[in-house]
C-alpha cells in the first residue's frame, strides 16, 4: 500500500530505557518528539522498576531483540534522527554502536546516561568503559551532564571553566560535538563545542525540584529539531528553551521527584522558536 507523505511529521527514533512513571527514558522522549511535531518510535534497551521516589531494578533487553527492533523500524525508511539514552549493558551498547555506524547520514544524539537522577547506577564498569572508548565516537553530538562529563573524562567538572575543558577533552576523545549541561549550577549553563568553536548558553534556573527527566528531554528535543532539519546550534538553543519552560510548568504526580511537563504547549499557543531562556554568553 502506498501512503502519501505530504505534510507528514518526520519520524524520530528513541533507543533508551523505559521509565514506567513516564518522567524519563522512552516515555519522555516520545512526549518530547510529539511536542515538537515529530512522530516518535522507540526501541527499548531496558525495563526499569521505578516511580517518582527512585529506581528499584533494571532489566536489560536482550541485545538480539534490541537489534531486530531497530532494524525493523529503520527498514520503514522514515526515520530522520536517532536519540540514544540509557543503554543498560555493554552488549546493548555494542548493538547501538553498530546501528549508528551503519547509519551515518542520520543525525544522532547520545545522552550518556550513567546514573539515574535519584542516584542509582544504570550501567556497570564494562559498559561505562565501552561508552567512553567507543560509543561517544559514533553519535553526531553527545549531551553529558556534570557527573557524566566527570565520569567520561576523569576531570572534576563542577563549574563553567571545567565544563569548557571537559567539552574539549571529549572532542579529543572522539566525540564529534559535545553539549555539557550544567542545570545544577547557580545559572542553568550549557557549553556547546563542535570541534572548532565553543559557545556558552545561560538560562534561568527555575524550580530546581522539577527536574526528573531533564537530560532525556533535552537530548530528545535536540534530536527532534535535527529531524526537522535544523542545524545543531539552533537545535540546542530551542531545546534549552523548551526544557526550561517544561520545568517551569511541571507539576507533581507523586511524593518524590517532579517530572517535566512535556506537553505544556497543549494548553497554550505553540512556541517552537522561543530563544528567551537560552541567551548565549560571549566567549573570550
Amino acid at each position: 500500500m502506498n501512503h502519501q507523505l505530504s505534510g507528514a511529521w518526520p519520524v524520530a527514533l528513541s533507543i533508551a530505557g523505559f521509565d514506567p512513571s513516564s518522567g524519563a527514558g522512552i516515555a519522555a522522549d516520545l512526549k518530547t518528539f510529539g511536542a515538537h511535531g515529530c512522530y516518535g518510535v522507540a526501541a527499548l534497551t531496558a525495563l526499569t522498576i521505578q516511580n517518582t521516589q527512585g529506581v528499584f531494578a533494571v532489566y536489560p533487553t536482550e541485545p538480539a531483540v534490541l537489534k531486530e527492533t531497530v532494524a525493523a523500524l529503520l527498514s520503514d525508511g522514515r526515520v530522520k534522527a536517532i536519540k540514544v539514552g540509557m543503554v543498560a549493558s555493554r552488549a546493548n551498547a555494542e548493538v547501538v554502536s553498530e546501528i549508528l555506524e551503519s547509519n551515518p547520514a542520520l543525525p544522532s544524539v547520545l545522552d550518556p546516561v550513567i546514573r539515574s537522577s535519584s542516584g542509582t547506577d544504570l550501567m556497570d564498569d564494562s559498559c561505562q568503559e565501552y561508552l567512553r572508548e567507543e560509543l561517544i565516537k559514533r553519535a553526531h553530538v553527545i549531551t553529558p551532564n556534570l557527573f557524566e562529563a566527570s565520569a567520561l573524562t576523569g576531570l572534576c567538572v563542577e563549574n563553567l571553566e571545567a565544563m569548557k575543558t571537559a567539552a574539549r577533552k571529549l572532542a579529543e576523545m572522539g566525540a564529534r560535538a559535545v553539549v555539557v549541561t550544567g542545570g545544577h549550577l547557580d545559572k542553568a549553563t550549557d557549553v556547546l563545542y563542535d570541534g572548532s568553536g565553543l559557545e556558552v548558553f545561560i538560562g534561568d534556573r527555575v524550580k530546581p525540584d522539577n527536574t526528573h527527566g531533564t537530560g532525556c528531554t533535552f537530548s530528545s528535543a535536540i534530536a527532534a529539531h535535527l529531524a526537522l532539519g535544523r542545524q545543531l546550534r539552533e537545535a540546542v538553543v530551542l531545546a534549552k528553551a523548551y526544557v526550561t519552560e517544561a520545568i517551569r510548568k511541571a507539576y507533581s504526580v507523586g511524593p518524590g521527584q517532579v517530572p517535566l511537563n512535556h506537553l505544556y504547549r497543549m494548553t497554550e499557543p505553540a512556541r517552537l522558536a522561543d530563544h528567551s531562556a537560552a541567551l548565549p554568553e560571549p566567549v573570550s
